[in-house]
């Protein structure tokens, strides 16, 4: 089959690096022998908005308020489709990064059906597998006849096999299909993971935050997560934990680097230490890539990190991911307090912290802190706790172990997470169940912990950060989306 296929990214995000869906579905293409071109609706967003529209959009989506938006959103999806209906498009791939894009995705389908209504349209990713009100949004489009298939999963052989032809998968939905099916889980990445391809990405519209000299490119190289985090919904995506070869995975990076001059890496998964085996095979194939190749000498990688013990994670590990180019970690360290950090099933104490950023500091790895605030059994010793971490860690602001605090704000309760499923048992009730972020909750067993305090407590941790010259990213975007929760619970002096 000879398919003319237009790839769409529907996210939402920091527009610093290219798109692993977008990567994703550009390597089906290539490897089904189709033709294709790419969209990422972020990055065009972030390129014909101004920063104070974009932040605008930014929190009309989180809440679920986009028709405020219509009029920015507007011109870029039709600059989209003109250059779709060009390319004389016969399918459109579509990504959907979270189920925050629901009325985003509604939007986008809406003005590509009343356009080009013969065009068939295949979404994934997953936003499209999320349930909202009791269906997935996958359901929820296809019901309004604003997509024609819809792959629950993983879609790698979905993908391949539809482009060739195969419309009738396990896995693969349609408004006509009275039940739905998911794609059963992949055992084997090496073997049947599809690679992606950046060849067709327009690379410089991606400004990566970490002042590198070219962009910065996205590996996958695990799916599924070893913990079971209380506010993370990855184990009812993924059940199993499930790994690439470190080999295979920089083999991978070799690809890239032939066809795109790519040097600088993130990896997307949940963590990069999930398999400690093929993390210290990827350290070990990397150090003998880069003797191979000068041009590599610069390789860089980053990615999500468990902080584990001295016995897990010895020495030698940071000694060897030093060698290989790891050049930042993202740990979730989310708070202060042993307790309330093992509330949230993070298994690791504020002594295996000091533990990893001495070997990090030692071995001049950077690292950006994951946190918030307002978790639901968090108390107000337990927020006085995360206060004190930030005085306690101000020492490796100065030499750059710590380069930043990647502060998600105050906690909402994601669906289909541990604490969302057994939030009766611990005593949440939602005030707001039409609120897409879940963030309008009490706790009838920590009720002093209203909205209005979580709030607080957020702008009190900023300013705190903000004093000890920690550097927190799109804190005015975040600002802004909060005083449109209720603008009384954000002082404007501040």
């Amino acid at each position: 089959m000879s398919y003319k296929v237009s790839c769409v990214s529907i996210d939402l995000i920091n527009a610093d690096k290219p798109p692993a869906s977008l990567a994703f579905m550009a390597g089906a293409c290539e490897s089904a022998e189709v033709d294709y071109q790419c969209f990422s609706l972020n990055s065009m967003l972030a390129e014909y908005t101004s920063k104070s529209q974009y932040n605008q959009l930014y929190s009309d989506v989180k809440l679920e308020q986009l028709h405020k938006s219509f009029s920015i959103i507007e011109p870029v999806i039709l600059n989209i489709i003109d250059q779709i209906r060009k390319f004389n498009t016969e399918l459109i791939l579509v990504s959907v990064f979270s189920y925050m894009q629901k009325n985003l995705s509604e939007f986008f389908l809406t003005k590509i059906k009343n356009i080009c209504p013969d065009i068939e349209i295949l979404a994934g990713g997953p936003g499209v597998g999320a349930t909202v009100q009791g269906k997935t949004i996958g359901k929820h489009l296809a019901e309004q006849s604003l997509l024609d298939f819809y792959c629950l999963g993983e879609g790698d052989e979905i993908l391949v096999n539809f482009l060739k032809g195969n419309k009738q998968q396990l896995g693969l939905n349609s408004k006509t299909d009275s039940y739905e099916s998911w794609v059963p889980q992949i055992d084997n990445l090496d073997q049947c993971s599809v690679i992606p391809s950046y060849k067709k990405i327009k690379l410089n519209e991606y400004h990566n935050l970490e002042a590198k000299n070219s962009a910065v490119f996205s590996l996958s190289t695990s799916r599924g997560c070893v913990r079971a985090c209380s506010f993370c919904d990855i184990g009812k995506i993924w059940k199993k934990f499930r790994f690439r070869s470190g080999a295979h995975v920089v083999s991978e990076i070799l690809k890239h680097h032939r066809e795109v001059g790519a040097v600088h890496f993130t990896i997307v998964d949940s963590l990069i230490n999930g398999s400690l085996k093929s993390f210290r095979e990827f350290n070990s194939e990397m150090v003998k890539l880069k003797s191979k190749y000068s041009s590599l000498q610069d390789f860089s990688y980053n990615g999500m990190f468990i902080v584990r013990n001295r016995q897990s994670h010895p020495e030698q590990l940071f000694a060897d991911m030093s060698a290989a180019g790891c050049d930042s970690l993202a740990i979730g360290v989310e708070t202060g307090s042993d307790r309330l950090r093992y509330d949230m099933n993070k298994k690791f104490t504020n002594e295996d912290l000091d533990y990893h950023l001495e070997m990090c500091q030692k071995y001049k790895i950077r690292n950006f802190f994951l946190t918030f605030v307002g978790y639901a059994t968090e108390t107000r010793e337990d927020f006085e706790q995360t206060l004190l971490m930030l005085e306690r860690y101000q020492k490796y602001l100065l030499d750059d172990t710590i380069v930043g605090i990647n502060h998600s704000g105050i906690f909402g309760l994601l669906p289909d997470t541990p604490t969302y499923d057994h939030r009766a048992e611990i005593g949440i009730e939602i005030i707001d169940d039409a609120d897409a972020t879940k963030i309008n909750w009490i706790n009838h067993n920590n009720p002093t912990l209203t909205i209005k305090e979580r709030i607080l407590r957020d702008l009190e941790f900023r300013k705190k950060a903000l004093e000890l010259r920690y550097p927190i990213p799109y804190a005015t975007r975040y600002l802004e989306y909060l005083s449109k929760i209720n603008p009384d619970f954000v002082p404007q002096s501040d």
